[in-house]
């Protein structure tokens, strides 16, 4: 079952950078054109039902009821004297199967119930218990979720304060027919409803929110078609259910195509803002990377700081990067080469510092190299980053650093 959060949650730790998505997007070979970061809605759906739970039997519970279903026994009597066991255990023991719904009847018309003959034939012991449990479906077509996405932190309600806007369902509504209709999937083991429940029943449906990131790629040509790709915080982070849901509804690109100025208007107001003179950049919006802005290297803030991007200027973090101006995906560049290389070394070790999974020596260097050649510079020197890492006590960058020489 997901987290919940409250609105009062810290809005800036909603969803990782940005720029994770982004470049994924990048290492398919396509171009990010905008990126959106939307609070997506989901139904939130409570339901009782019954499940059948299988144990090992205690063998003596097994011959009291192959003894009712097998040798016509129908009393605690008839079962006693037939195993050579006391009364008063025997009727303990019937009492027991009795309880979880094996054995039905007064004594002297003692009989299995379904679930008990069920049991006795697959030497099983089953048992009907009551379940409680949550449902989350997609809000514009009412798919339900997977597994995965029950690992993720959820919003209960909307935040007051935050760059992530919410995406309503537009006139979708709940709809009974997507619980009968997982309920009746081969598949539903793959859905997170638990195996063996029967009579599940709808108890109450609310709203919630999951935080992604919308992003409109094309492919590497001028004519390639538009295509919202979403990112949560399912494994591999691009997330293909609530993409085929977007996708399959034309409202939502339409809700989003209202929403946004053009690319040309809201990169100048962006560089206006920021109090730039006009020949400190230049836009090209059909660069190698897509639009691309050339930016003088005085304009450019040292460190890799999320709080100054945030606050709408640039860093060293964003040069040969797409960058985010009013939800237009931006490439970044640089003339000045002094700038490049710093940017190289900072992010290099950003990459580093936040990789979750130890990269090996091979995938280092190449990450290294890839990095520089997208900033046209040589690679920085594996002893100048390692000292940098510890200068900004980037711990776990130089721990990763320290086994790499200089070729």
């Amino acid at each position: 079952m997901p987290a919940n959060y409250p609105a009062t949650s810290n809005p800036k730790y909603l969803l990782y950078s940005h720029y994770k998505a982004l470049d994924q997007v990048q290492e398919m070979g396509l171009i990010p054109v905008r990126l959106f970061r939307v609070l997506y809605p989901l139904w939130r759906v409570r339901v009782e039902g019954r499940q059948r739970v299988a144990t090992d039997f205690d063998e003596l519970e097994w011959f009291i009821e192959r003894g009712l279903h097998e040798a016509g026994l129908h009393s605690v009597a008839e079962l006693s004297s037939f195993l050579g066991l006391e009364a008063a255990f025997v009727e303990r023991l019937v009492g027991l199967a009795r309880k979880i719904g094996h054995i039905a009847g007064e004594d002297g018309s003692l009989s299995l119930t379904p679930l008990g003959l069920d049991s006795v034939r697959e030497r099983v012991r089953y048992e009907d218990r009551k379940l409680n449990t949550e449902l989350y479906f997609d809000a514009l077509g009412n798919m339900p979720l997977t597994p995965e996405h029950y690992k993720i932190p959820i919003l209960e309600s909307l935040p007051e304060k935050t760059p992530f806007q919410a995406f309503y369902q537009f006139d979708h509504v709940w709809s009974m027919d997507a619980l009968e209709q997982m309920q009746k999937s081969p598949d539903r083991h793959l859905l997170n409803l638990p195996e063996a429940v029967s009579s599940a029943q709808l108890v109450s449906q609310e709203p919630v929110y999951m935080p992604v990131y919308f992003v409109e790629a094309r492919e590497n040509k001028p004519s390639g078609a538009l295509h919202l790709m979403v990112f949560s915080q399912v494994r591999g982070l691009r997330d293909k259910v609530l993409e085929y849901a977007v996708n399959r509804d034309p409202k939502v690109y339409r809700a989003l195509k209202a929403r946004t100025n053009s690319r040309a208007e809201s990169v100048q107001r962006y560089f206006e803002q920021s109090g730039m003179r006009k020949d400190a950049w230049y836009l090209n919006e059909n660069g190698p990377w897509g639009a691309q802005v050339m930016v003088d290297g005085d304009v450019f803030l040292p460190g890799a700081d999320s709080e100054a991007e945030e606050s709408g200027r640039l860093t060293l973090r964003s040069v040969g990067r797409y960058t985010l101006i009013y939800d237009w995906c931006i490439w970044v560049m640089c003339d000045d080469a002094n700038i490049r290389n710093q940017a190289a070394a900072e992010q290099s070790l950003e990459w580093l510092q936040n990789a979750n999974i130890r990269p090996s020596q091979f995938e280092i260097r190449e990450k290294i190299a890839n990095i520089s050649k997208q900033l046209s510079v040589t690679a920085p020197q594996i002893r100048d980053l390692l000292a940098q890492s510890r200068k900004k006590s980037l711990s776990r960058a130089a721990e990763r650093l320290e086994d790499l020489d200089d070729d």
